[in-house]
C-alpha cells in the first residue's frame, strides 16, 4: 500500500474537518482565539491546498493532462474542442476569474505570525502557501494577462474589489519575489516531510514559470524577457548541479520512457520532483481505464502533426530521413521512427491492439479499445494490469506534476534565447533525453534545418529544442501554453488530420460516410463538424475573456482586447 503524503492529507481533511471543508474554510470561526495556537493547526491549513495539484481527474472522468492537450495541435478529440476551433464565447461567469484560493492564501498569510512556535517552523509553512499563491497567480496571467494583485485578504466592502486590473509587469514581479521567499524558506529534499512542498519544487515551480514569462515577453514584445529566462536557467541550472534527480531509467530504450507513465506507485522514481498519488478507498482516477474501455466516452486521437514531429531513429526529421518508409499506412510510418512514438501512441498489434491488430475508427465494429477520430490511439497512461482496469474510476495510478525532464527542455531552452547553448547544455539536456530513448545526440555543428519545419524562420537549434519539448512532453497538458508563450497561435489553424486510410484494412468502413478524407487521404475528423477549419485571432485568442458578471459588479474592470 502506498504510503504517501497526498492521502494522509485527503483523509486529514475529510475526516477532521468534514465534507464541507473546502467550502467553509476559511470562516470567521478560524481566528486568533481558537486557531493559530501550534504547528499542527498551521500544518491542518496547509493541507487543504495539496488538493489544488491537479493531476489525474478523480472518479470517472478524463485526465486534465490529456483535456488540456486536446486544445492544442497535439491532439483530435471525436468532437472538437471549441478553444482550439476559436470557438469559445465570453462566459457570464465563471471562466477561471475565482480569486478565492487567492484569498485562502492571504488569510494565512496575514495571520500565521501569531502562532506560538518557531520562526523557522512558521516561516516553512509560510513558504508552501507562497508558492502556491505564485502558482495560482502564474495561471491566472496565462489566462487573463494583468489582474489584480491581492496581498491581504479582502472583505465584502474592501476598495480592492473595485479596483481596475495591475500590470502583468507587476504582477509577475510579485510572483517571482513569492517563488523566491519560498525557495528560501522551505526545507530541502532530503529533510522535508515526502510528498510535500520543500526547496527543489519550489525551483521547479519557478523554471516553469520563468520559461513561460521570459518567451512570453520576448515573443509579444513585454519589456524584461532576458531577466525571467536567466532566472529559468539559472534555477533549473541548481537542479541539475545539485544531482538530487536524474532521469528514470533501466537501459530498456524501448520501455523507460512510458514506464513513467504508466507505473501505478511513483515513490521512488529517480524523476518525479513532485507527483500526485492515488491510493484505493481514499483517491481515486479512471485515466487507464477511459483509454482502454470500449465506447468510453473519452473516444481520443493523437494528431497527425504531433506524429510527423518525431525524429527517425538516425535522428534526422521525416522529411531528410532515408529511414522514413511513407505515410501509406499507419504501420509503415511508425516504424524507425524516435522510441517515444510507440510509447505514446499504439503501434497497431501491440498492447491495447492486440486482438484487433488495427486502430478503430469510426464506423468499424472493432471490439476494444474505443474508437479514435484519428487512428492514432494513446498508449501513454495506460497500464497494462487487468487490475487497474477493473478498478474503474478508483484506479491508483500516480500522475507526475514535475519531472526532471521538463527541467532539462527548461535549461536547453532557456539557454538558446539567451544565445548561451553550447554543445555542453546541450550534452547535459537534450541528449540525455535521447539517450534514455537510444536516440542519436544533438550535435549543434551538425543541425540542419527541417525543410518541412512548422517554424520556418526560427532558428535551428530553437527549431530542435522545440521538437524535443513537444515530444517528450507529449499529452502532458503543456503544448497550448507553449503556442501561446511563442506566439505561435496560428499553427491551431492548420489542417486537423488523422492517419492514411487504407480501404483494404477497413471493408466496413465507407468514406464519405463514416470517415471524411483530404485530397492525399488522409482522414479528417472535422471533415462535417468544422468545415471551415479551426481560427485563431490573433487580436483576442493570447488571452481568454473576463465574464460579463465582473465587469458589470466592477465597473473598473476593463475586457480583454477583441472580446
Amino acid at each position: 500500500m502506498k504510503k504517501l503524503f497526498y492521502t494522509y492529507i485527503l483523509f486529514t481533511i475529510l475526516s477532521s474537518c468534514n465534507d464541507e471543508f473546502m467550502q467553509r474554510f476559511p470562516t470567521d470561526s478560524i481566528n486568533s482565539e481558537n486557531f493559530w495556537n501550534s504547528e499542527k493547526e498551521l500544518n491542518i491549513y496547509c493541507n487543504s491546498f495539496y488538493t489544488y495539484i491537479v493531476g489525474h481527474a478523480t472518479g470517472f472522468a478524463l485526465s486534465p493532462m490529456l483535456e488540456g492537450d486536446c486544445q492544442s495541435d497535439n491532439m483530435a478529440p471525436l468532437n472538437y474542442n471549441v478553444i482550439a476551433a476559436g470557438e469559445h464565447v465570453v462566459p457570464e461567469t465563471g471562466g477561471g476569474w475565482n480569486w478565492r484560493f487567492i484569498r485562502e492564501c492571504n488569510y494565512f498569510l496575514s495571520r500565521y505570525h501569531q502562532t506560538p512556535v518557531a520562526l523557522s517552523v512558521k516561516d516553512k509553512y509560510a513558504g508552501e502557501i507562497k508558492f502556491f499563491r505564485a502558482w495560482e497567480y502564474f495561471e491566472k496571467v496565462k489566462r487573463f494577462g494583468d489582474v489584480p494583485w491581492l496581498s491581504k485578504d479582502l472583505a465584502t466592502n474592501s476598495p480592492e474589489l473595485y479596483a481596475p486590473r495591475d500590470s502583468r509587469i507587476l504582477v509577475m514581479d510579485s510572483v517571482l519575489a513569492d517563488i523566491n521567499w519560498a525557495i528560501q524558506k522551505l526545507p530541502k529534499k532530503e529533510i522535508a516531510v515526502h510528498g510535500r512542498v520543500n526547496r527543489e519544487v519550489a525551483l521547479a515551480l519557478k523554471a516553469r514559470i520563468c520559461m513561460h514569462e521570459g518567451t512570453f515577453r520576448k515573443y509579444h514584445g513585454i519589456p524584461g524577457a532576458e531577466r525571467f529566462l536567466s532566472e529559468a536557467k539559472d534555477a533549473s541550472g541548481i537542479l541539475m548541479t545539485e544531482g538530487k534527480y536524474r532521469l528514470y531509467t533501466t537501459g530498456n530504450p524501448n520501455m523507460d520512457y512510458r514506464t513513467v507513465f504508466s507505473t501505478l506507485d511513483l515513490k521512488g522514481n529517480t524523476e518525479m520532483i513532485l507527483y500526485k498519488a492515488y491510493e484505493l478507498n481514499l483517491l481515486g482516477n479512471s485515466t487507464s481505464n477511459l483509454l482502454e474501455r470500449p465506447g468510453s466516452n473519452i473516444n481520443l486521437g493523437v494528431a497527425k502533426s504531433l506524429i510527423d514531429d518525431y525524429l527517425c531513429k538516425d535522428g534526422n526529421p521525416i522529411s531528410l530521413s532515408t529511414q522514413f518508409l511513407g505515410h501509406d499506412s499507419i504501420q509503415s510510418e511508425m516504424l524507425n521512427r524516435d522510441p517515444r512514438l510507440t510509447q505514446t501512441v499504439c503501434y497497431p498489434g501491440t498492447n491495447l491492439q492486440k486482438s484487433t491488430r488495427k486502430p478503430a475508427i469510426p464506423g468499424t465494429n472493432i471490439a476494444g479499445g474505443g474508437v479514435t477520430a484519428t487512428g492514432y490511439q494513446i498508449i501513454k497512461y495506460w497500464v497494462d494490469d487487468p487490475q487497474e482496469y477493473l478498478r474503474f474510476q478508483n484506479g491508483i495510478l500516480d500522475a507526475p506534476v514535475f519531472r526532471f525532464a521538463e527541467i532539462l527542455l527548461i535549461h536547453a531552452e532557456a539557454a538558446a534565447e539567451l544565445g548561451q547553448c553550447t554543445q555542453d547544455v546541450l550534452n547535459k539536456t537534450i541528449n540525455k533525453l535521447r539517450e534514455r530513448v537510444g536516440m542519436p545526440q544533438m550535435i549543434l555543428s551538425q543541425l540542419v534545418k527541417d525543410p518541412k519545419s512548422i517554424f520556418p524562420s526560427l532558428p535551428v537549434l530553437l527549431d530542435e529544442i522545440r521538437r524535443e519539448r513537444r515530444v517528450e512532453l507529449a499529452l502532458e497538458n503543456f503544448r497550448y501554453d507553449d503556442l501561446m508563450r511563442w506566439k505561435a497561435g496560428k499553427l491551431l489553424e492548420n489542417p486537423v488530420l488523422g492517419m492514411k486510410f487504407v480501404q483494404k484494412q477497413y471493408p466496413e468502413v465507407k468514406v464519405g460516410k463514416n470517415i471524411y478524407l483530404n485530397k492525399d487521404g488522409f482522414i479528417e475528423p472535422y471533415a462535417l463538424s468544422l468545415p471551415k477549419g479551426r481560427k485563431f485571432n490573433e487580436e483576442k485568442n493570447y488571452y481568454f475573456p473576463l465574464p460579463t458578471e465582473e465587469l458589470v459588479l466592477n465597473p473598473n474592470l476593463k475586457q480583454n482586447q477583441g472580446w
